[in-house]
């Protein structure tokens, strides 16, 4: 099967909506809630009302440290 690449407009349609008056500004994001774990076994659960405990407690027994 033969690929052939179409012409590549992007540009032009760029230049036309900064030319009409158009910006282009970085967007804001929000931070992950730090309750939804990260490992592939874990993606999207929440932590149970122990875990949160559990991690509560580290992060004070940290703090108490300092």
């Amino acid at each position: 099967m033969k690929h052939v690449p179409k012409p590549n407009t992007d540009e032009d349609l760029i230049k036309a909506f900064l030319d009409n008056g158009g910006e282009v500004k970085k967007g804001k994001t929000k931070p992950m809630p730090s309750d939804l774990g990260l490992s592939n076994n874990q993606w999207g659960n929440k932590l149970t009302k122990e875990e949160k405990a559990a991690v509560k407690a580290q992060e004070e027994a940290a703090k108490k440290l300092k």
